[in-house]
């Protein structure tokens, strides 16, 4: 493989071609030299380990996902924090399905320990930040009632998300799904949605006309 421009950028490219192709990171950095071409010194320049690499890939990982997400909350109704929520959640199932290895390394990042300051740290962080934000708005708004737990709320929230999350790398040997038809992303959508509107309708102020469709 030949390195040309930004050294740092390349190698975080050529783990995730590596990712793409066998499903799994080197085992060591003179594999991966091995693979790509390139002295095993000057690997280390940047990556001192294969654990390194890893952070590096998953940093990617976040700051493509997060673009993502940032470019459905612009898409959406910015004075309905309820429509947001359903457009992060749209953006995010469409970057799953189109980015399935990295998709896969985040998830399986976040479902074991996290390192206080990773760069997954930070992204689980800022998407605890997001949920409890949006929902605080909508009881703001009178969407959902002064009374409503936002804590729990956000934490059901994070709870939907995960196992949706699960869906895309367990539904072809998990048996709850056989004889299912929907696409993974159209099933991830429909459990998301009809959470929020019974979330919603369950937490609306007493007397508040709900939209026809929650």
């Amino acid at each position: 493989m030949e390195i040309q421009g930004n050294l740092y950028q390349n190698l975080i490219f050529a783990a995730q071609e590596y990712l793409d192709r066998t499903g799994h990171l080197p085992q060591d950095l003179s594999e991966f030299a091995r693979d790509i071409g390139m002295a095993e010194d000057e690997i280390r320049t940047l990556f001192s380990s294969v654990e390194e690499l890893h952070e590096g890939l998953i940093y990617h990982a976040v700051t493509l996902l997060n673009d993502a997400l940032r470019q459905g909350a612009i898409a959406a109704n910015a004075a309905d924090p309820i429509a947001q929520l359903h457009a992060i959640a749209d953006s995010y199932l469409a970057w799953a399905e189109g980015n399935p290895p990295l998709f896969r390394l985040l998830v399986t990042g976040l479902n074991g320990p996290i390192k206080p300051d990773s760069a997954l740290h930070r992204y689980t962080s800022s998407m605890r930040d997001l949920y409890h934000r949006k929902l605080l708005e909508a009881k703001r708004l009178g969407i959902l009632d002064e009374s409503t737990d936002i804590e729990v709320a956000a934490m059901m929230l994070h709870c939907i998300v995960k196992g949706g999350n699960m869906i895309f790398l367990t539904r072809s040997t998990d048996p709850w799904f056989d004889g299912e038809t929907r696409s993974t992303v159209d099933l991830a959508k429909s459990i998301f949605s009809q959470f929020m509107d019974n979330m919603v309708r369950a937490n609306a102020p007493r007397g508040r006309k709900l939209p026809e469709n929650v």
